[in-house]
């Protein structure tokens, strides 16, 4: 994806609110993504910033079929900021110290700093969560769909095989610990914040394994008519028996996502 750099004075917007210093930075353009970065990065970097993101962000809509009101061009372009370097990532954008990234979704800004190790990783799940959040809308889905469609996207392009993780859901099945749907419905970042590691594994790796499920079983066209039922007002409880064949609610689903995995 062709981008240029200009160098310009902007007041960056942090997480918490706009950041009380202005600075001198450089700004790398592309077609869905304004990358901007301070002096000390290298422009390259930033660059290979804008192309990685350009190239999840048509890989993420051609997969779901996410295709939105208003597209990521001109002015309503997505935002990314880099920081100088991890410790000024932590101070600015004040994200968890343990990140690579972190989002303010609703604005579509992304927030890093350089030589990510884990940069598909972080790029495809993030993306994912803006792009999916924009097209179904906020509050219409469980938390585990959101947390599946990015980590289904980070199988398949960002290089985290969720896949060679699924005997952890194979093990909790056997012993029947695995998370019920009726409980992972009421599943919310609060209460995962207060989870066992092990209950956030599962919880990641069995959201995870649905979507494949629905997509494996129903194929990817249906799934996307379940995401455009969702955005169109109806209910999770109601979009299911509208788009998947034979399975009438939840409890339907449960038992065939359950009988996939275990046979």
């Amino acid at each position: 994806m062709k981008s240029f750099a200009i160098a310009l004075f902007l007041s960056v917007a942090c997480l918490n609110g706009a950041c009380a210093q202005q600075e001198h930075i450089r700004e790398v353009r592309s077609e869905h993504f304004l990358v901007y970065y301070p002096e000390g990065v290298d422009e390259s970097y930033a660059r290979g910033i804008a192309d990685t993101a350009e190239g999840y962000y048509r890989d993420i809509t051609q997969e779901f079929n996410l295709i939105r009101d208003k597209l990521w061009l001109w002015e309503n372009r997505a935002k990314i900021f880099i920081a100088k370097d991890e410790q000024d990532y932590r101070t600015k954008y004040k994200c968890p110290a343990w990140s690579g990234a972190c989002v303010n979704h609703e604005d579509k800004m992304i927030y890093t700093y350089p030589d990510q190790k884990r940069r598909s990783t972080v790029f495809s799940h993030e993306l994912t969560h803006i792009i999916f959040r924009e097209y179904v809308g906020s509050g219409r889905f469980p938390l585990w769909l959101d947390e599946a469609a990015a980590t289904y996207i980070e199988n398949k392009y960002g290089g985290n095989s969720y896949e060679n993780r699924l005997f952890i859901l194979k093990n909790a099945m056997s012993a029947n610990g695995y998370i019920k749907f009726s409980d992972l419905n009421q599943m919310s970042t609060s209460s995962l914040a207060t989870a066992s590691r092990e209950t956030v594994d599962l919880f990641y790796i069995e959201s995870f394994s649905i979507v494949s499920f629905m997509v494996k079983r129903y194929g990817r066209d249906n799934f996307s008519q379940f995401l455009y039922f969702l955005k169109n007002g109806s209910t999770l409880e109601e979009a299911i028996p509208k788009t998947f064949q034979s399975v009438r609610t939840i409890d339907d689903l449960e038992a065939q996502w359950k009988k996939f995995y275990t046979e």
